[in-house]
């Protein structure tokens, strides 16, 4: 009888511990219990200071202001909750609610999102802008979320995509097995292959390492991030390619964001496309500033014939991507 009474006092303790703790403050969602307040958990790769983390303290300050202060957001730059692929999945599992990435990094989840980063698809900043800022832009980013069951909001330009490398690269020769690091997508790889270098994926925070300790001999992404993570120390060559004109987005999962109050929806919204749109007009001002940056680190700026490289890709997108075709007929046909 004893034993019974013992029995029954625990599992009574037991289950009051589990009403206390489903009755706290603040659910998984990061909203209390009357959804008057939420606190945004917001992860990116890139490190504190870079043009990216400006942009989500942007963000942050926006959102914020429009909700009087009843959504929050607080920041983690510099990879500090993971890559972006473990960040990415934890908006599933609502460890993360917000991550700035670039579009092409959801291509497991959308294969539409690989448009992002199909290479020369770009002639220039103006013609990037255009398609972005145009109703091909808006339907590239309704497609791959609802597709891939993400909210994507506030587009921004990352910048041009240059190469910066331990051995110099005038040409498409000079490419023939070297040791390019690259985000694990498959467009980059492929490409990278098709230019005849030996691309290696790997995670970002991996990569001052890897070309430190000779893992690879190069690695290629906007000026802005490459500045930011000091590759100026490791990397005597910086190679104009400008083969990817990128697009960071602010990544929420749908479920989620549907689940928010209309007017907090409305606010991230804004506050989204408002810091996209600035980061779009500093990222165009700056490109200038960090060539010359670069330079003053006696790293040597080396320009290459960017239609030698497309010309060695041949049909790249129909060959290899051929579900991009339409998309890239249409972006490319924008004046």
């Amino acid at each position: 009888m004893k034993k019974r009474i013992v029995i029954g006092l625990v599992c009574m303790l037991v289950l009051s511990i589990l009403m206390t703790g489903c009755s706290g403050n603040q659910e998984s969602n990061g909203t209390t219990e009357d959804g008057s307040a939420i606190t945004l958990r917001l992860a990116n790769v890139s490190p504190v200071g870079d043009i990216r983390d400006l942009e989500c303290e942007k963000f942050a300050e926006l959102v914020e202001q429009k909700t009087n202060g009843k959504v929050k957001v607080e920041i983690f730059s510099g990879g500090t909750l993971g890559d972006w692929r473990e960040t990415i999945e934890g908006l599933k599992a609502g460890s993360v609610q917000v991550v700035l990435e670039s579009v092409g990094t959801l291509d497991a989840y959308e294969e539409l999102a690989d448009i992002e980063a199909v290479p020369f698809l770009f002639r220039d900043a103006d013609h990037y802008t255009k398609v972005w800022n145009g109703d091909i832009g808006n339907e590239i980013l309704e497609t791959v979320g609802s597709n891939a069951g993400f909210k994507l909001v506030g587009p921004a330009f990352r910048g041009a995509r240059y190469v910066t490398s331990k051995k110099k690269i005038e040409n498409v020769n000079d490419l023939k097995g070297l040791k390019i690091r690259v985000p694990n997508i498959a467009v980059y790889v492929k490409t990278w292959e098709a230019l005849g270098a030996s691309p290696t994926p790997m995670a970002f925070t991996e990569v001052y390492t890897g070309l430190q300790q000779g893992t690879v001999d190069a690695q290629e992404n906007p000026l802005s991030l490459s500045w930011s993570s000091a590759f100026y120390e490791v990397c005597p060559y910086l190679v104009a390619t400008k083969h990817i004109y990128g697009t960071d987005v602010f990544i929420l999962d749908s479920k989620y964001f549907e689940e928010l109050k209309p007017e907090f929806q409305t606010a991230i919204v804004e506050a989204a496309n408002e810091a996209g749109s600035w980061r779009t007009a500093q990222t165009l001002k700056s490109e200038e500033d960090y060539l010359e940056k670069f330079k003053g680190e006696d790293v040597t700026l080396v320009e290459v014939d960017r239609d030698e490289f497309v010309q060695q890709l041949g049909n790249f997108v129909e060959e290899k991507f051929p579900h991009l075709k339409k998309w890239a007929d249409q972006i490319e046909a924008v004046n």
